[in-house]
């Protein structure tokens, strides 16, 4: 007999990046946004789509994303030709999307607050329509599609990345601030109720660190190096014969770039013969040997070491700046227009170069793609070494999350309400998701364990299944499953290649163990460690604005009342790093460190590293290190104990900064 109750076995968890999208006038030939109408009364207007092409952000007036996804991010406009009056440079105007509805022969219709000041009008030459990446999961460009029926739609986000190894989740779980009011000559009882902000908040989840991709999410930034096997020469010109630059400069945080040239393996690197274009899911790295700090407390220096990126630097080697590399996922492309996955962490030039890479399956595939590997003897074939550091944001990320009472799919698209193959799911999206503080701890019985703690500003909802009435134009009133999940090992990650993809390539899915680790603190290798924990704040907070109009409510709406009583904004405040460490006391030095209260500058090697390297029988392997900056040994405490066994000392470390040095199969985190 089927479940009749929802369980955990039956529980689907993954994640994704959440990105700005840019959408210029007349991309793929025939783009253009259009200010459809206007309710003065309300102050909203209504914005509506022409025209793209498949497997792009916006095909035949459709945005490719599900129903409702896009209630309560915000938009802004470049208006250089029809739209200068909601220009964003020059007004300063930015709108909030109340309503996201499918219309079945005008496209996408998108209700934004305050209405537009651009009378009605379509896009023209250089006009620009940017919905920003707060609360914006990245489009899948394979999304089949939407339908009038919800359950003949297929419609889904890019949130196709493994969360880890988590044996439990706390969901960010929507509650209501509802405020009670007494009145007098009312009575004792409460005479009026009504719902204030909606909050989405204490989401939490502890992984065995596998690899490090949730340390990008707590820190913000990440810079690459990928080099052969470890070798000094670079492995760039392997990857595409004929050089292709950026087509114009770039700034951090964008999304949409352009290339000097079509962006393929040509004849000279693809053994398969013939030009190979790239597609979506490959990836792209921008190769820019500019150097930048990683610290902000003091001016980087080389002079006991070399920039990350430059050479090929480990863990354990001095660097405080780095080469401005990365790599990003590939939504889409349009032309010689690339759509990321991801916004940038730096600014580059135009001549910034950039080389194509794609997984290959169990071979590591052919040598033109570059694809990362492991070996069963736990060696890496074109491995990835990333740099993880603090600096001015955090990158916000949506979660999908997915239950359902039995174990059976139907087709694409075929999943109707009570049938044959209807696993009674329920789907939700939490967006808009950012890191409040999170902690590593190691101790001498398990994994290295790393501990998150999040927030959401939105959860959208699958609500096809209260589709009851028809709506002209935009439901038919047949109810189903809009939505569909990614089913991790079923579906996303079921082969070698997938695997990689979702970050969880085969082989590489052991977790950091405590005996394969190392602790130097201050230059000396710490041989007595019981435990240690490293704990960071990233000062995130949520904030409401006063956004609102005057929008209906209905049990369809993915997000109800527009957003309105959601957070409209997440916000990083000051970050601060501490480590405590138990270790079995051997020596005098540490106890003297503290009544002298020494200063730990690293610019002269003195750091705390945390290395970790996964056990195999050939090099180079995964390996992780956490790097403490210019720190104080505030307590170094010598009880004696009642059992009069082993003295042990609970230090307690101060540092400025923590940065992390990966070498993996990942291309980004």
């Amino acid at each position: 007999m089927p479940s009749t109750v929802y369980k955990g076995d039956l529980t689907e968890v993954s994640f994704g990046h959440e990105t700005a999208l840019e959408l210029k006038h007349n991309f793929a030939g025939s783009f253009l946004f259009k200010h459809v109408s206007t309710d003065s009364n309300a102050n909203t207007s209504v914005i509506g789509f022409q025209g793209g092409a498949s497997s792009l952000p916006c095909e035949s007036g459709l945005l490719r994303y599900p129903v409702g996804m896009l209630v309560g991010c915000k938009i802004s406009i470049v208006g250089i030709t029809n739209f200068q009056a909601d220009d964003s440079h020059n007004t300063g105007r930015t709108y909030t999307i109340l309503e996201h509805k499918n219309h079945s022969s005008n496209g996408t219709q998108l209700t934004v607050t305050p209405a537009l000041k651009t009378g009605i009008v379509s896009s023209s030459t250089n006009d620009i329509l940017i919905i920003n990446s707060f609360g914006a999961p990245t489009f899948d460009a394979n999304m089949a599609g939407w339908n009038i029926t919800a359950a003949s739609s297929s419609e889904r986000v890019l949130t196709d990345q493994f969360l880890g190894l988590a044996a439990a989740v706390t969901l960010p779980e929507t509650k209501v601030d509802l405020k009670r009011y007494h009145i007098v000559g009312l009575g004792r009882d409460t005479a009026i109720q009504v719902p204030g902000r909606f909050l989405n908040e204490g989401g939490s989840f502890e992984v065995n660190l596998h690899n490090p991709r949730w340390l990008y999410y707590c820190l913000g930034m990440e810079s690459v190096s990928f080099r052969a096997n470890g070798a000094a020469e670079t492995l760039y010109d392997a990857l595409m014969s004929n050089t292709r630059t950026l087509g114009a400069a770039v700034e951090k945080g964008q999304s949409l770039i352009t290339v000097s040239g079509a962006l393929e393996f040509t004849d000279a690197a693809n053994p398969l013969g013939g030009a190979d274009a790239a597609a979506a899911g490959d990836y792209i790295l921008i190769i820019d040997t500019e150097v930048e700090d990683i610290v902000t407390h003091r001016e980087g220096t080389t002079a006991t070491g070399s920039a990350f990126g430059a050479v090929n630097i480990e863990g354990d080697d001095f660097f405080d700046t780095t080469q401005k590399n990365e790599i990003r996922r590939i939504a889409a492309i349009s032309g010689n227009s690339i759509f990321l996955d991801d916004g940038l962490c730096y600014s580059h030039e135009a001549t910034a170069k950039v080389r194509i890479i794609r997984y290959q399956g169990d071979g590591g595939g052919a040598t033109y793609t570059g694809s990362p590997h492991r070996a069963s003897t736990g060696a890496l074939t074109y491995p990835i070494s990333r740099l993880l550091y603090s600096r001015d944001s955090l990158p916000s990320f949506a979660m999908e999350v997915s239950i359902r009472r039995r174990d059976v799919e139907g087709a694409e698209a075929d999943v109707t309400d009570g049938g044959a193959t209807d696993p009674k799911q329920l789907t939700r999206v939490f967006k808009g998701c950012k890191v409040k503080d999170f902690s590593m701890t190691a101790d001498t019985d398990a994994a290295l364990r790393l501990s998150v703690n999040f927030d959401s500003a939105h959860c959208y909802t699958d609500t096809g299944r209260l589709e009851t009435s028809a709506v002209a134009n935009y439901s038919s009133g047949t109810k189903g499953d809009r939505y569909k999940t990614h089913r991790m090992f079923e579906e996303t990650a079921k082969d070698a290649v997938t695997r990689k993809e979702a970050g969880i390539e085969i082989g590489t899915q052991k977790p950091f163990m405590f005996y394969n680790g190392t602790v130097v603190i201050a230059g000396v290798n710490v041989g007595q460690v019981v435990s240690f924990t490293v704990t960071g704040n990233t000062g995130v907070q949520q904030f409401y604005t006063i956004n609102g109009a005057a929008t209906s409510d209905s049990a369809t709406d993915q997000v109800p009342f527009g957003g309105s009583r959601n957070a409209s904004l997440a916000i990083e405040g000051k970050t601060e790093y501490s480590m405590d460490c138990e270790i079995i006391v051997d020596d005098p030095v540490m106890y003297h460190k503290v009544r002298r209260a020494v200063d730990h500058p690293s610019q002269d090697g003195n750091l705390i590293r945390l290395s970790f390297t996964k056990p195999g029988s050939d090099t180079p392997r995964e390996q992780l290190d956490i790097i403490l900056d210019d720190f104080y040994i505030t307590e170094a405490p010598l009880p004696v104990p009642e059992d009069k066994g082993v003295i042990k000392s609970a230090l307690k470390i101060q540092p400025k900064a923590l940065r992390v040095v990966s070498r993996d199969t990942m291309l980004h985190s």
